[in-house]
């Protein structure tokens, strides 16, 4: 467990640390380009019907630059249209390049000083790869412009407030917005409802962070705890979210922690996060979730 424990403390400290170097030395963006930056990409509609989700092309992650720009392109115009996954997944580009278009360069040497450190040689060399990657991707998003928060968090806003569960739990997980008791429940009979798979993996991250699920009726066994979050999460991963490796979810926890080799979240959760001794509260855990869900598998 002190091994698991120290994995996401050095996590922490190194995202931190990247943020505060990446900031070093290059400066503020002015407020005038932030509020243009901003403006240019402020929802332009409200009345977009919510509904059953469009079809929409898969983010073209790791491919080239060129073949990114396009799905960059195109879900740009599809949340300026209206449509809220589009919106929501223009706030996970942005946010994901946030840190990188500050200063790609300085981005790239903070992943090498963080690599020199690990003692996985092949964590080290993915890390690496997935960094070099995102870091071309990131290059094409607005072409590089250095982006403010108020861009990435207007789009996950605007989702929202179109009815995108996923983006309804991301804010819920901002301090002081965290619903619990009866609020929580109401949440989780709409996750349950909807069967999305994005949902049901933000809504673990969301119960993973309570102390206590009391209040939540037939969720309270796991709405209030670690555990139960992770439960929630490997469901969605099993009910058809892409958890493999090399998928947006796998990339972007090699960059926040360092452990780049799993091949799924169910593995990187078992290898590092639960104990041998905790393994079977999870699984039923695991168990219980599913049987919450329509057609249980």
């Amino acid at each position: 467990m002190a091994r698991r424990s120290l994995l996401m403390a050095v996590a922490i400290v190194l995202i931190a640390g990247i943020a505060m170097y990446l900031h070093q030395g290059a400066g503020e963006a002015s407020i005038d380009t932030a509020q243009a930056h901003a403006a240019d990409t402020v929802p332009a509609s409200d009345s977009a019907e919510v509904g059953k989700a469009p079809a929409r092309p898969a983010p073209p992650l790791r491919a080239s630059p060129n073949h990114f720009l396009d799905y960059f392109l195109a879900t740009k115009a599809r949340a300026e249209a209206g449509e809220a996954i589009a919106q929501r997944d223009l706030a996970d580009i942005y946010g994901r390049c946030m840190l990188v278009n500050i200063n790609p360069q300085k981005f790239l040497q903070s992943i090498d000083a963080i690599t020199a450190l690990s003692k996985s040689p092949a964590d080290a060399k993915e890390m690496k790869r997935v960094a070099s990657a995102t870091t071309e991707e990131c290059a094409v998003v607005d072409n590089g412009a250095i982006i403010p928060i108020e861009a990435r968090d207007l789009w996950l806003a605007q989702a929202a407030k179109q009815g995108d569960l996923v983006a309804q739990a991301r804010l819920f997980m901002a301090p002081g917005n965290r619903p619990h008791g009866d609020d929580l429940r109401r949440f989780m009979d709409q996750v349950v409802t909807s069967g999305d798979p994005a949902a049901l993996f933000d809504l673990g991250q969301l119960v993973a962070g309570n102390s206590s699920g009391e209040g939540t009726g037939i969720y309270a066994s796991v709405a209030g705890d670690p555990l139960s979050g992770y439960a929630w999460s490997i469901v969605a991963c099993r009910r058809g979210l892409d958890c493999s490796a090399g998928s947006p979810l796998m990339t972007s926890l090699c960059l926040n922690t360092g452990a780049c080799s799993s091949p799924s979240f169910e593995s990187f959760v078992r290898d590092y996060l639960v104990t041998s001794g905790d393994a079977p509260l999870l699984d039923s855990k695991v168990q219980a979730v599913n049987a919450l869900l329509p057609d249980a598998i």
